[in-house]
């Protein structure tokens, strides 16, 4: 199948009922939606963009509709759209903004002369590029390690991965913001499940949410922790809960407990869970509350998915044993594009090793301990950064926190950690907290900053922070 073909329907089943609202608040129905995707296919046709061919597409937030509308054109005309960063011989033309230009020896169009061809346009449907295994979008993958891999979804796959979330929550409310970004996975899932619902997705930004969810009566909230956090903190201070508001589906990182606590206080009771992959869509799901509690708990494996955790060798551990978390379902691409150092890295005998350390209990709960390449090892003394870091949220005033090992001026390794609040905290005391607790496993250096540097699904790059400590040796 197209991923439109389910726009489509709706624009002729329920023509008047809104499929979006933008960042202005003027509202798109979906007969209007379908037939600017159209009238955008039959532009870039006139570009000469025809199916089977690739094109550099950034799409840079929630809030940016044109990229949107642009990528669900190209998508119609069986056209693949990619992350910019995407090897530019594996691309047949960049779609920029801005005036900006491609590379040298690249074919550009400016993505405001697609926007104004639409309007010479016949509004003459254009029929769904029908084969679904045409790529739909060559996704980049979150890139902490500085070299970031790409994934080639098809329409078939990603429709298999929105009918896993849709299964994965259930009753999908009507009126949803999803703020994260279609170039993400996770974003885009959820952005073509809304639209697959027949429900309204509205356009905004962390800084605007609030104001957005009490205007259009927002039921439900996808989200990263950081940008949650970006939420509260743009929240005017007791200020009452939006009542409108349901449910919170947070991914990208755990949501730390002290987090999850502030966010049940000022916006929503039910925050869910979600655990995925570029390489794997949806993995491991589910309500905070049916975790028991469990520390590092993101979710109960989807079905249709297996998740094991095996030893370095690659041999199963029993259940509850922490180990090297690797996966496997329909849902899991087979390697990366044109990369075949790294596939084979990651892809093997069936399973995707996602990077990931954590357990699998005996009904399927999914615990997240860390990275395989994350573990911190100070002169031998081999520490998960979460356990350091579950210490340091357990102080309230402390919103956001990483642990990381650097180098000393002999070149031994020391624990370092860095934390995030908006009020000062008593370093002294935050150190005694962590011997006490921790013991040798406690970080020697403690640093307050602004904010943790994340990429865009929202995890940490401890790279960044490791350049940052190094320049503060004492």
């Amino acid at each position: 199948m197209n991923i439109t073909e389910p726009i489509a329907r709706a624009a002729r089943v329920t023509p008047r009922s809104i499929a979006l609202i933008r960042a202005d608040h003027g509202t798109v129905s979906y007969q209007a939606f379908d037939r600017m995707i159209d009238a955008a296919a039959r532009s870039l046709l006139s570009f000469g963009m025809v199916a089977g061919q690739t094109a550099g597409l950034a799409i840079t937030g929630p809030d940016e509709f044109a990229g949107l509308l642009v990528a669900l054109a190209l998508a119609r005309l069986g056209v693949a759209s990619a992350d910019p960063a995407s090897p530019a011989e594996r691309m047949d033309v960049r779609i920029v903004e801005g005036g900006r230009t491609a590379p040298p020896g690249g074919r550009s169009v400016a993505i405001e002369a697609i926007l104004t061809g639409m309007a010479a346009r016949d509004p003459v449907p254009v029929v769904p590029h029908p084969d679904g295994s045409a790529v739909f979008r060559i996704f980049g993958s979150s890139g902490t390690t500085g070299t970031p891999h790409f994934s080639a979804i098809s329409h078939d796959l990603m429709a298999a991965r929105v009918t896993d979330s849709w299964l994965a929550v259930g009753r999908v409310p009507a009126v949803q913001i999803c703020a994260i970004g279609l170039g993400i996975t996770w974003g885009c899932t959820r952005m073509l499940r809304t639209f697959w619902t027949g429900g309204t997705l509205v356009l905004t930004n962390p800084r605007e949410a609030i104001s957005a969810i009490r205007r259009h009566k927002v039921n439900a909230l996808s989200i990263a922790p950081i940008s949650l956090q970006q939420v509260l903190t743009a929240m005017p201070t007791g200020g009452a809960r939006p009542p409108s508001l349901e449910m919170i589906e947070v991914s990208g990182s755990a949501l730390p407990d002290g987090l999850a606590a502030v966010v049940r206080q000022r916006l929503c009771d039910t925050l869910f869970s979600h655990f995925g992959a570029t390489e794997a869509g949806g993995i491991a799901s589910g309500p905070l509350s049916a975790f028991g509690g469990a520390q590092g708990a993101v979710g109960y494996v989807h079905a249709g998915m297996r998740v094991e955790a095996v030893d370095p060798d690659g041999r199963p551990l029993p259940q509850n044993s922490e180990g090297i978390l690797r996966i496997s379902g329909a849902n899991v691409i087979g390697g990366y594009v044109g990369d075949t150092e790294a596939s084979a890295a990651v892809f093997r005998d069936g399973w995707f090793y996602c990077g990931d350390i954590g357990s699998v209990s005996p009904d399927g709960l999914l615990t997240i301990t860390g990275r395989d390449g994350d573990f911190i090892n100070a002169g031998g003394n081999k520490v998960s950064p979460v356990v350091i870091e579950n210490v340091l949220l357990s102080l309230p005033q402390v919103t956001d926190a990483a642990a990381f090992g650097v180098p000393d001026r002999m070149g031994v390794v020391q624990i370092w950690a860095a934390i995030v609040s908006a009020t000062p905290v008593d370093m002294a005391a935050l150190q005694a907290l962590c011997r006490a607790k921790l013991a040798d496993k406690a970080p020697k250096f403690i640093l307050q900053i602004k904010g943790l540097p994340r990429n865009a699904n929202g995890k940490i790059v401890r790279t960044e922070l490791v350049r940052f400590a190094s320049q503060r040796q004492p």
